[in-house]
């Protein structure tokens, strides 16, 4: 059994169900009556056969109608390899052995543990994975569900608040927590970042960009493998990515309103910046990171390939068909459109990445990067180029901080080692490189 995750457009939920029966046939029908409440783009679990996984379904639904999350993208990736992961091992979501190491929960944590350390699966990744899975099954342990083992067992912590202030210090507070958890060493690689913060290197970018150039990558189709095409919105989302920094969410959520034909005087310059820039936020229709605003910055050359594709004729039936699609959009359509006139979906440029990844590896075994790769890439790109030009280093930090919306500087911070690094490789290339000329004089 497989399964797989579907973005509902929009679900109505909190109607009435009624049921009558014809008196002349005796069939008996169900009708949803009253207005309800409408959730727009929620994930939900199905198996392959199209019916839905209630279990998981009516938990996803309560995070996002009663806690109102405004994304449960991550907690459906975590049911989606868990239930898979179930599929597996021969067990139900609900069969919980005496032995906790017999345990679906317990199992799925040793999985999750023994995928990092093989680097299958960022760190990050699965402790928000296991996190979620612990939230799902408290959510039906609190409905008072009835297991014939509890899933985990709880345990007290102690947690130390020391704070700046004199009251606070020297004070604990005890914490009820579950026994599950990963357990990890601490990451000493990549300076101790995610995985999905560490940037390509130049080669890595390079092989990409060749890809996408090229437009093939290898898929699995239901012939077996095979080259296949890469669309143009791919293509461009891959590119607005590398050298904007904009995230997935933004990315597809990016309007064709912002762009424009750059001047001549504008083209003579490599980066369209401040007020020559795009000012992205929710009133924009762009789904920014916790609903803020930045005026991001653009390479002039892009804005003119950008604006080269509002005008062509696949964009401008894409268009067509999503306004009769989206006619509460008409005067605001997004940049990427689906070729039936629909929003794009972030998982689709996922699914793209990783056709593409698995071509990059025929070359570069080791290429592992997430799509979100490339928002690190181009900071640590530009960083180096800004300092290149003999900018301060306080002042480089400020500036690529406000054109990325982050609000630490922390990750920053990361960015900038790697930047360093990259720049004394450089330094160490150069000098061998003069060592080698003086050798010939």
């Amino acid at each position: 059994m497989n399964y797989i995750l579907w973005t509902v457009p929009s679900l109505t939920i909190d109607q009435k169900l009624s049921k009558s029966v014809n008196s002349d046939t005796g069939e008996i029908s169900f009708n949803f009556n009253g207005k309800g409440h409408d959730v727009q783009d929620i994930v939900l679990l199905y198996q392959d056969n199209g019916l839905p996984v209630s279990v998981v379904n009516n938990w996803l639904i309560y995070l996002k109608t009663s806690l109102y999350r405004k994304s449960v993208n991550t907690q459906a990736q975590a049911l989606l390899h868990y239930f898979i992961f179930l599929n597996e091992i021969g067990l139900e979501w609900d069969e919980m052995p005496i032995t906790s190491r017999n345990k679906p929960t317990y199992k799925f944590s040793k999985h999750l543990k023994d995928a990092v350390k093989n680097g299958t699966i960022a760190r990050t990744t699965a402790n928000n994975y296991l996190g979620s899975i612990v939230s799902f099954y408290k959510f039906y342990l609190n409905k008072g569900y009835e297991f014939i083992n509890k899933p985990f067992n709880y345990k007290t912590i102690k947690v130390n608040v020391n704070g700046g202030h004199e009251f606070s210090r020297g004070k604990f507070v005890f914490v009820h927590s579950t026994d599950i958890r990963l357990n990890l060493p601490t990451d000493k690689s990549n300076f101790g970042m995610p995985r999905e913060l560490v940037p390509l290197s130049e080669h890595e970018w390079t092989l990409v960009d060749q890809i996408c150039r090229e437009g093939k990558v290898n898929s699995n189709t239901s012939k077996g493998a095979a080259l296949v095409n890469l669309s143009e919105e791919f293509k461009l989302a891959v590119v607005l990515a590398r050298h904007t920094g904009l995230r997935r969410e933004e990315i597809v959520t990016f309007r064709s309103k912002f762009i424009y034909k750059p001047t001549a005087e504008q083209l003579r310059h490599k980066y369209l910046i401040h007020s020559n820039g795009v000012h992205i936020s929710p009133q924009e229709g762009v789904n920014t990171k916790g609903s803020g605003s930045r005026t991001i910055e653009m390479p002039s050359s892009l804005m003119l390939q950008l604006h080269q594709y509002i005008n062509s004729k696949r964009y401008i039936k894409r268009r067509k068909l999503f306004e009769v699609n989206n006619p509460n959009e008409l005067n605001n359509p997004p940049l990427f459109i689906s070729q039936n006139g629909h929003h794009y979906a972030s998982r689709t440029f996922n699914a793209r990445w990783c056709e593409v990844r698995n071509t990059v590896k025929d070359s570069h075994p080791s290429f592992n990067h997430k799509f979100h790769n490339l928002r690190s890439t181009y900071a640590v790109a530009r960083l180096k180029e800004l300092l290149n030009q003999g900018i301060k280093e306080g002042d480089a930090l400020d500036y690529i901080q406000s054109v990325m919306g982050h609000k630490s500087r922390s990750t920053l911070l990361h960015y900038l080692k790697f930047c360093h690094q990259t720049l004394k490789a450089n330094e160490v290339y150069e000098q061998a490189l003069e060592l080698v000329l003086k050798g010939e004089e």
